[in-house]
This record gives structure tokens, C-alpha cells and sequence, in this order.
């Protein structure tokens, strides 16, 4: 005797289907709006996100193949021949791109000359595919095509279902939550369908993955700037006599928390073939403690995001963001903190501290002029470190002959105090 079809779908199977329905929809608009980001941080951001919510479809996409092999469904609501093979053609169709369409984007990036590693929502990382490289542009174009194809799929099945609604056929009750199964929720779930498509028709231009804008660098006086006939300060430097240490910690604590104004610049540069190679980062802080007056009691936390690179050429700062040099999809942030800050000169001084970088924590000595008028402080600095011992530029970059070992970093920027 044949078991009896269920007449509502089971509750995980309609759970999925609205959750990669929206994410389909969502996918689509964040794909046609990357290429209209800012190029840059905005940019690269969007593409890791593109790529997180393409992993997180093929997952479910799976997991609903399961559900729908393993837990009974309704039987297919009898029409003519022509119709319902075109229902089942839409069906097939919009599990392969669910599927296929991650898989190709996981082959495009697995095949990329430019390694970034991929993490999952910038946490998980997800591995490369074993594949050729052969494979990349029959990929992409395959991706290019997801866009379109998903779209006329999504309304073609949008169609389908109103046109059994519309012949007092209960197929949109099938896979709504039971609490809106009625012909108000049939409606409401239309709207949304339509709202949704129109949101993804129009190219995912209202999606923003920007960082925040960075206002034009501090330009600093001639009797600010750092003379750059001074010594570069060596990591032994970082050092500091127990006797100093003993001496300042009797000076009562004055150090307050300064906050940094919009306008500061962190910078780097570096020599390729005989070539000066400059860039930033867009996104930076620091947390200082500080008083001339106080200098145990001083200190300077830095974080860089170093997604936010920029030096003028975009496939050059691709370049920067990959395995081969900051790997950031592993290591996304570089952190400064200091250790001590002494007094080397009227307004002169030495932070001495360590920099975590790539997965490597070395010591670094941060040279600076500071300026403190009342409640303002302007300050410039520099420092000097060896990318190949953060493991930065190793492999085919290893050799200092065309990209040199020493990379210059300088710094600019305003504070104001927020205590006393």
C-alpha cells in the first residue's frame, strides 16, 4: 500500500527554502554592485562577503538536497504535460545554479594568480579546490551568467506558484510557515517575492561595503617634521636601563588618554627595482596614553587594517592583501604596542615596542616629534623594520635584489586630550 503525501512540506524544508530564496535574491543584487564599489578596502570587503554568502548557499543548498530526498513532500499538483515540465526544468535548473554557481566562484578563486586566503564571514577559513588552472575562465564565465539566469528562474517559479494560486490551487500554502498559510499570507508572501526580485533587478547599487572616508592628511610644519639626517633607531634601542625604569616610576601618574582627530596618515614605502614603491592604510587607530611629564605612565596601542591598503595600483594592492605578503585573509589586522616611551630631545622622543605582523611579534622602534599646544597635540613620526623577518614577501619575494628588505613606515596625525 503506497503512503499518503504529506500536503504541507516538512518544517526544515520550509525553513531553507525562504532563507535561500532571500539569499539567492541578496546574492544576486551584492554581485552586480561589487564592480561599482569604490575600488579599494570597499571593494575587497565586498568580494570577501560575496564570498562568505556563496559558501553559505552551496552549504544550505546541500543540506535542502538532503531534506527534500529524506522527508516526503506533497505530491506534484496534476496539470498538463507542457506545465509540469516546465516546473520540474525550474526546479532541477535552480538547484544547479544553487550549487554550480558557488562551485564556479570556489574555482575562480582557487585559480587566481593573486592567493588570498578565503575566510568565512572573516572568521573560518575555507581551503582552495585541487584544480587547474585551465578551469578559470570557463568559470567565470559560467559565474557571469548566475545573475540573469537566476533572476528569470526566481520569477518564472514566482509565476508558477501564482498561477496555481490563481486557479484556487493551495501550492504557495505548501511552503509557508503554517502561522501565515492562509490567503493574507499567500498575498503577503507575493509582495515580498516581488519586493525582493526589484531590490536584485536593480543591481545591489544601494549595498555598501565602505570603509569609512579618511579626511586629507595633517601637513606638517618644517619644524615638525623629522629630521632625516637622525639616526634610524635600532632594535637594540628597545632596551631600557632598570635604573630608568626605577627612577621615572616615582613620578606621580599624569599620563591622560588623547583621542586621534580625522586627517591622520599611516604610511609605508618600500624600494623595487630601484623603483620608490609608497602606499597607505585607510583604516587605522591607536589608543595613547600620554604626558611628557609621565612616561611610565604612557603608552600607544595601534591597530592597522591591513585589507585597507592602498598604493595607487589596484592589482599591486591585491598583491599586498594575498598570502604571499600580509594575508589577510588569515592575519587581517597589524598591531603596535609599546613597552616604554622615553624623551630623546625637546619635543623628541623613542616609543620602544613590539609589532604584530603576518603571525610574527618582533620589536620595533617608533622615532617621533610631538607638539603639545594646550589641549591639542600634532605629532609625526617614522620607524624602520625588515618585512622577511614578519615573513612578509617570502618564496618568489624572498630575494632582496628587486624588492628590498627595509620598508620606511611614517606616520602623521592631530589628538586632542580627553582627560587631565
Amino acid at each position: 500500500m503506497n503512503a499518503i503525501s504529506p500536503t504541507r512540506y516538512s518544517a526544515a524544508a520550509i525553513a531553507l527554502h525562504w532563507i535561500l530564496a532571500l539569499l539567492l535574491l541578496f546574492q544576486v543584487g551584492l554581485g552586480g554592485g561589487l564592480e561599482h564599489l569604490p575600488k579599494g578596502f570597499a571593494q575587497f570587503a565586498g568580494y570577501q562577503f560575496h564570498k562568505s554568502v556563496g559558501i553559505a548557499i552551496l552549504l544550505l543548498s546541500l543540506l535542502r538536497l538532503g531534506v527534500r530526498l529524506v522527508k516526503p513532500r506533497p505530491a506534484p499538483v496534476p496539470d498538463g504535460k507542457p506545465q509540469m515540465f516546465l516546473a520540474s526544468a525550474v526546479h532541477v535548473l535552480l538547484y544547479a545554479i544553487m550549487i554550480g554557481g558557488p562551485i564556479t566562484g570556489w574555482v575562480i578563486v582557487s585559480t587566481a594568480k593573486v592567493k588570498l586566503q578565503t575566510m568565512l564571514f572573516g572568521v573560518v577559513p575555507w581551503p582552495d579546490l585541487p584544480v587547474g588552472q585551465a578551469l578559470h575562465e570557463p568559470a567565470e564565465f559560467m559565474h557571469g551568467l548566475l545573475g540573469p539566469m537566476t533572476l528569470g528562474l526566481v520569477l518564472l517559479h514566482v509565476a508558477g506558484a501564482l498561477y496555481h494560486h490563481f486557479k484556487r490551487e493551495d501550492v504557495i500554502g505548501r511552503m509557508l510557515p503554517a502561522v501565515i498559510a492562509s490567503r493574507t499570507g499567500m498575498g503577503i508572501a507575493a509582495a515580498v517575492a516581488i519586493v525582493a526580485g526589484f531590490l536584485a533587478l536593480s543591481g545591489g547599487r544601494g549595498l555598501v561595503f565602505a570603509a569609512p572616508a579618511a579626511a586629507p592628511s595633517v601637513e606638517a610644519s618644517s619644524a615638525e617634521v623629522i629630521d632625516d639626517a637622525q639616526p634610524a633607531v635600532s632594535e637594540s634601542e628597545v632596551a631600557v636601563a632598570p635604573s630608568e625604569v626605577a627612577s621615572e616610576a616615582a613620578v606621580v601618574a599624569k599620563a591622560v588618554p588623547w583621542k586621534l582627530e580625522k586627517g591622520g596618515r599611516l604610511g609605508f614605502s618600500a624600494e623595487y627595482s630601484g623603483e620608490a614603491i609608497k602606499g597607505s592604510f585607510g583604516r587605522w587607530d591607536a589608543k595613547i596614553v600620554f604626558d611628557p611629564e609621565d612616561m611610565p605612565g604612557s603608552s600607544i596601542r595601534a591597530t592597522i587594517d591591513l585589507a585597507s591598503v592602498e598604493s595607487g595600483d589596484s592589482q599591486r594592492d591585491d598583491m599586498l592583501r594575498s598570502d604571499s605578503f600580509f594575508g589577510v585573509g588569515s592575519n587581517p589586522s597589524a598591531q603596535y604596542v609599546s613597552t616604554s616611551i622615553r624623551q630623546t630631545g625637546e619635543g623628541r622622543y623613542v616609543a620602544n615596542g613590539t609589532l604584530t605582523l603576518h603571525g610574527q611579534r618582533k620589536p620595533v622602534a617608533l622615532r617621533f616629534n610631538l607638539k603639545i599646544d594646550g589641549d591639542k597635540a600634532t605629532a609625526n613620526g617614522s620607524a624602520t623594520l625588515q618585512r622577511l623577518s614578519f615573513g612578509v614577501g617570502e618564496a618568489e619575494w624572498s630575494a632582496t635584489e628587486q624588492l628590498k628588505d627595509a620598508v620606511g613606515v611614517d606616520f602623521s596625525f592631530r589628538a586632542t586630550r580627553q582627560g587631565g
